[in-house]
């Protein structure tokens, strides 16, 4: 996530863009907004800041006290729609349009197959458990114990690198893959303490916080536990959600964009499920709207859709995509006036 979460890679896209259309771009720093003007239209872009409060994470277009992050600026403000903001809704629409989706179940099922916990709502990671072994019963565990009340279910547990694709208007532009992150056996030190090496801690420790618990069912589902020695040259995964490297990010102002080392199978499945979900989506909102996707790609070059977010990150490598859509610029023909599109914020 470093290129994209380094701020000044933002300002470098948006000057890229304005020296190559000479275009006029300035920030209000009173409200944080950029109004970007193209001979003569004109458009406003809203900062979206990541806000961290005692409820857990949030996006918001006011710079807050509370705001931890900046993540980009978009043609409107922060907005929600169906298959983002349920899980479940989500997967039945994947389903029924014959896309790749893990299966689901209700949490006190009978499940045959290896699976984690998830709750229809939430985001960032923090609403899923697990991952258990199949016949584990999960009505035993505190997290299905205190949320039941809240819809939590079952979902079938794919092992294999982490996906994450953003699209503007139903177009992908940005795709990270990420493997677990591991660690390697030496025959002398607990996985405990090659975890430590890993984060640069040198008390040989994990750290007790909000990450060790999925530390420990991960490690749990290889019938491992953090006392263990690993013997020298086995592997064991440590992780299994999106982003989490527990490894310094380094900062970088180069794009960390994937799509081209993907396979011809992996872009097909990729743009398949993003103009199935532009097309949705067109039929409630007006305009052109960025989204990303999670997933997880299996040894066999399948891609198995999680969840949707309607209001991500934006990746600086999506302003050129973004403002010549709201522009109707041709990039082939750079030099043509804009089309009928109206002036003004959208």
């Amino acid at each position: 996530m470093s290129y994209i979460a380094v701020t000044l890679n933002h300002f470098r896209a948006l000057q890229d863009w304005a020296i190559k259309y000479q275009a006029d771009v300035r920030l209000d720093m009173t409200t944080f907004q950029v109004n970007v003007q193209w001979r003569d239209v004109r458009f406003n872009l809203h900062p979206q800041f990541l806000n961290t409060t005692d409820d857990g994470l949030n996006y918001s277009s006011v710079l807050s006290p509370a705001a931890t992050g900046f993540i980009g600026w978009l043609p409107y403000r922060p907005i929600q729609w169906p298959y983002s903001s349920n899980k479940l809704d989500f997967k039945r629409f994947l389903g029924e349009q014959g896309m790749k989706a893990p299966a689901i179940w209700p949490a006190d099922a009978r499940i045959d197959q290896d699976y984690v916990l998830k709750l229809p709502a939430g985001s960032f990671g923090q609403t899923v458990f697990g991952p258990y072994r199949q016949g584990f019963d999960a009505r035993t565990l505190p997290e299905h114990l205190n949320r039941a009340g809240d819809g939590i279910f079952a979902e079938q547990f794919i092992a294999g690198r982490n996906v994450k694709v953003w699209y503007w208007g139903g177009v992908p532009f940005h795709f990270h893959v990420h493997p677990y992150p591991s660690v390697q056996g030496d025959g002398m030190r607990s996985i405990e303490e090659l975890i430590s090496r890993r984060l640069g801690r040198l008390d040989g420790l994990v750290p007790e916080n909000q990450d060790k618990p999925w530390i420990v069912s991960s490690l749990a589902y290889q019938g491992l536990g953090l006392p263990d020695i690993l013997p020298e040259g086995r592997e064991a995964w440590i992780e299994y959600r999106y982003g989490r490297r527990y490894a310094p990010d380094p900062m970088q102002p180069q794009s960390d964009d994937m799509m081209a080392k993907l396979s011809a199978s992996a872009l097909e499945q990729v743009a398949a499920v993003g103009a199935l979900l532009h097309d949705e989506l067109v039929k409630t909102l007006r305009v052109p709207v960025l989204f990303a996707l999670d997933a997880v790609l299996d040894s066999e070059d399948q891609i198995w859709w999680l969840e949707a977010n309607s209001n991500p990150i934006l990746p600086p490598s999506g302003y050129p995509l973004i403002l010549s859509t709201l522009f109707e610029i041709d990039e082939a023909q750079s030099d043509a006036p804009p089309r009928h599109l109206a002036a003004g914020t959208v």
